[in-house]
């Protein structure tokens, strides 16, 4: 039994817990092997540790690792992990997105002040090379298979730490399990560094479905989906419902009110959020805009998780939407710095959000604003420059962000780069550079009252709103016009 990663996140039963009841949960499912997704690292090291060390699974990941001065407190995972079936050895590697320094809390990597966790992402060549180093020493300790447990993601903006530039720059391995891009993949086949077919196989996520691998005596790797089955383990099941009931206890709790449904998806169930204007990205910016009481708010993409159902909101129902806890924050800020990040937010914003049934362009910093507006030119190349890690450098050419105003008493005016404007959304982004939007570190706090993002919203909504949403919320307003 293995798992690709993020499996301590979890809406209300991973928020509520820090990770403990999902633990417990796969404690008595008797999980096996588990890489490290970037959310695990949500809760901060400490917390992860102890959750790691509560975990009865064995942890693999061969590019994480610790660089600090300090006690390193992950000395117990393994870059690669052998298991005997019968007189076959199948080796288990481990593979977990360096994009994690970015998107999970990046102060979570830092001690002093100096960053003492590396994905092993100097470049793409070193990301690759390590791979392969543990593929072959796997197979130096008599692995005759190599299944790559990875936490990657296969789509395009995943590149050049995709599971399909890893496999395309490897050899030796029979199958990746991947993570991380939330995709379907029941059975497809990628051509290795040496030319060979090798399968990946990605199960979506939230457990919607689960993929079985199976070698047999002759070799053959044949893999399968299972979306429906029949009969449940009762000690499983019982462990479930003790987590179920500890969660309602909390979760039942109705902390507001709306008139209509808000979703962060199309109607064919494709994800619109990061990519698009939304009704709920638009709710959620006004929010940390109109609390904070600031000249601008706007909120990442991958900030806003869940939908919202028309009547009554529980408290389960908001920390969906936002399970992470992050708080508000205002800041003063430059005008340039504001272009800086929609232009970093929009840099993989393409004509059309969905291809192939499947959502196209995404980036979990796609910006959804308050008091702004803006458009983005999808014909104009992404001239945005990261670091290996993903984290902002510069813009170098024209930029795909045009015609950007503000609201002034009503109205919205051209934009000013040369002037200072007052901003609000969560520390993730302002305080702590999350996704690689570190271009308002420095700015100066604006001091204020302590909340937590989930309040923002509740505050927001039943208060200034009371519940009403329906006379502003129900379609977009055209705050992003992309071309």
């Amino acid at each position: 039994m293995l798992d690709s990663g993020d499996y301590l996140q979890g809406d209300l039963a991973g928020a509520v817990s820090n990770g403990k009841y999902l633990v417990d949960i796969m404690n008595e499912v008797e999980y096996d092997i588990v890489t490290l997704g970037n959310h695990e690292f949500d809760y901060g090291m400490d917390t992860l540790a102890t959750r790691l060390n509560e975990l009865n699974s064995e942890v693999t990941s061969c590019n994480f690792s610790y660089i600090g001065n300090k006690e390193n407190k992950f000395d117990f995972i393994k870059p690669y992990i052998i298991k005997e079936y019968g007189d076959k050895k199948i080796g288990y590697i481990g593979v977990t997105t360096p994009s994690t320094l970015t998107e999970s809390d990046p102060s979570n990597f830092l001690e002093d002040g100096q960053v003492a966790y590396t994905f092993g992402a100097d470049t793409p060549e070193h990301f690759y090379s390590i791979v392969q180093s543990n593929i072959d020493l796997a197979k130096a300790d008599g692995a005759n298979y190599i299944i790559l447990l990875s936490h990657l993601g296969s789509y395009e903006n995943y590149s050049p730490y995709s599971s399909i530039d890893v496999l395309s720059h490897t050899s030796g391995v029979t199958a990746f399990l991947d993570g991380h891009a939330h995709a379907d993949l029941p059975w497809t086949t990628y051509k290795n560094k040496d030319n060979v077919d090798t399968l990946l196989v990605d199960t979506g996520y939230k457990l919607n479905e689960f993929a079985t691998l199976t070698i047999t005596k002759e070799g053959e790797v044949k893999t399968d989906f299972i979306k429906e089955y029949e009969g449940k383990s009762a000690k499983v099941d019982a462990k479930v419902k003790e987590v179920q009931e500890k969660c309602d206890e909390v979760g039942k709790r109705v902390v507001t009110n709306i008139d209509i449904d808000l979703s962060i998806f199309d109607s064919d169930g494709i994800r619109m959020i990061r990519s698009r204007e939304m009704p709920i990205g638009n709710l959620v910016a006004d929010a940390y805009r109109e609390i904070a009481e600031v000249d601008i708010g706007f909120i990442n993409g991958g900030g806003v998780r869940a939908n919202l159902t028309k009547g009554d909101v529980t408290y389960a129902q908001i920390r969906a939407v936002h399970p992470f806890g992050n708080l508000l924050l205002k800041k003063r800020v430059s005008g340039a710095d504001i272009l800086d990040y929609l232009e970093f937010a929009t840099r993989l914003t393409q004509s059309e959000y969905k291809k192939d049934g499947k959502a196209y362009g995404e980036n979990g910093e796609f910006s959804h604003v308050s008091g702004l507006r803006y458009t983005v030119d999808t014909s104009i190349e992404n001239h945005v420059v990261t670091d290996a890690s993903g984290n902002f450098i510069k813009v170098d050419g024209e930029r795909r962000v045009k015609d950007v105003q503000v609201l002034v008493d009503g109205t919205y005016v051209a934009f000013d780069a040369n002037k200072d404007y007052s901003v609000a959304t969560n520390d993730f982004i302002l305080a702590n550079g999350g996704g690689g939007a570190n271009m308002f570190m420095d700015d100066p706090i604006i001091p204020s009252s302590t909340m937590v993002d989930y309040e923002v919203l509740i505050k927001y909504i039943s208060e200034t709103l009371e519940g009403h949403l329906s006379e502003k919320y129900s379609s977009i307003e055209g705050r992003i016009n992309i071309i």
